[in-house]
């Protein structure tokens, strides 16, 4: 499944480009289905995620190309609405294209998406939104089934602000008959580019960035050109590598508007943070230093995503630290990895402790998900001696080429797929 070697000890010091959002294409690539005609992505990240996408988007009929890192999609003609299990099963995600199948189609059937390594994510609130517009869920063993024969704006008011739930509702609603409010909606950069496309292609929505979001039905859609921003969640991993590690480093096309809670905390732990119009600057000075607790949220809180890269930087600190998990409850399964290199970190709950000031070993460690593969990443470049990371495949789901990234921040880094 490829591996990544790293001999550590050296600070991050150069530049690196910042890939196309992978939380941001996905939802995207889901919404072109909605849309007869051609979708033009650009700067659409070629990851495994984005590869498995187009495999599905191909499976229900819509042709899918790539030229480097633009994606054109024909979704003229969609001729099936069964999603293949193997894709299902192999990306979570790919339930975001419940809400744009019934919207084109009235119909999907798929296999239940399960659980994750990083915690319970039950599609409940996937499926709620999507009856009170009007459609029919059917169960039989771990296939679920849906059909709608029109689809009628509602009144939305979400349990919790969930991002794949908010964007299954909009998707749906940008056709339903009628105006669709949704409240107490995920507030993600990834809402707002979602939103911002469907407008581009003929939607009318509005919100998107707040709490609530207003949609009022069209009766159809058009292909358009968008651009995807830049990925803040690969922005914010170099970004505390380089604050983990020690050195200099410019981030290009990093989203600084989107990492406030990531800058302020890299900040205060001795991190010199410039933003600027073509990205963001980022230098250690001196000692790590303990932001004493910290604890994950929903945006713009400290992103979840970024709570398994963060720990390394914490368990070097000069004094003990906490940090919180309050998404996913299984997102500290990392500490195993990490805590064999050296970092000492107890759980106890949804909470990590660490007493700081641990000096990092390298040795063979194993990625079981994609955000705490990065994290062992980052740890192997601030350990002592050779880290090897196996399950490569995991990270690529979400970075185009951390070897070739890290490489040009200075990494004495290698790999194979």
């Amino acid at each position: 499944m490829g591996s990544i070697q790293i001999q550590g000890g050296r600070p991050l010091c150069g530049e690196v480009s910042i890939q196309g959002s992978k939380n941001a294409a996905l939802p995207v690539m889901a919404a072109s289905v909605l849309a007869p005609g051609i979708t033009t992505l650009k700067n659409c990240p070629e990851i495994s995620d984005v590869a498995c996408m187009c495999e599905l988007l191909r499976h229900v009929g819509a042709k899918v190309y790539r030229q480097e890192n633009v994606l054109t999609i024909d979704a003229t003609e969609i001729t099936d609405c069964r999603l293949p299990r193997e894709y299902v099963t192999r990306m979570r995600s790919s339930v975001v294209l419940a809400g744009a199948m019934l919207g084109r189609c009235h119909e999907i059937s798929l296999t239940f998406p399960g659980g994750c390594v990083i915690g319970d994510r039950p599609i409940d609130m996937h499926i709620q939104a999507l009856k009170e517009l009007g459609a029919e869920f059917t169960e039989n063993g771990d296939n679920l089934s849906a059909k709608a024969a029109r689809l009628k704006g509602a009144v939305i008011i979400l349990p919790f602000p969930s991002v794949g739930a908010t964007e299954n509702a909009v998707m749906a609603a940008v056709l339903a008959e009628g105006t669709t409010e949704i409240y107490r909606c995920a507030k993600e950069p990834e809402i707002t580019a979602l939103c911002d496309f469907l407008n581009c292609a003929g939607a009318k929505i509005t919100g998107q960035g707040s709490g609530h979001i207003t949609i009022e039905g069209v009766e159809r859609l058009h292909g358009c050109t968008y651009e995807v921003e830049p990925d803040r969640i690969v922005a914010g991993t170099y970004l505390i590598g380089a604050l983990a590690a020690g050195g200099r480093v410019f981030l290009r096309n990093a989203p600084a508007g989107q990492l406030g809670s990531v800058c302020e905390l890299a900040g205060f732990m001795g991190a010199k943070i410039a933003a600027e119009p073509a990205g963001i600057r980022v230098e250690r000075q001196g000692k790590l230093r303990s932001p004493g607790f910290v604890e994950t949220g929903i945006y713009p809180a400290f992103p979840t995503d970024l709570q398994s890269p963060f720990l390394v930087a914490l368990c070097q600190a000069e004094t003990m630290s906490c940090l919180t998990e309050r998404i996913f409850n299984g997102r500290l399964a990392v500490v195993e990895e990490l805590n064999r290199m050296g970092a000492n970190i107890r759980v106890e709950n949804n909470c990590a402790a660490m007493d700081g000031g641990q000096k990092l070993k390298g040795c063979s460690v194993t990625a079981k998900e994609l955000r705490g593969g990065a994290a062992l990443v980052l740890a192997g470049i601030c350990a002592q001696g050779m880290t090897l990371v196996y399950n490569r495949h995991f990270i690529d789901r979400g970075y185009e080429d951390i070897v070739r990234d890290l490489k040009s921040l200075g990494v004495n880094i290698g790999g194979k797929k």
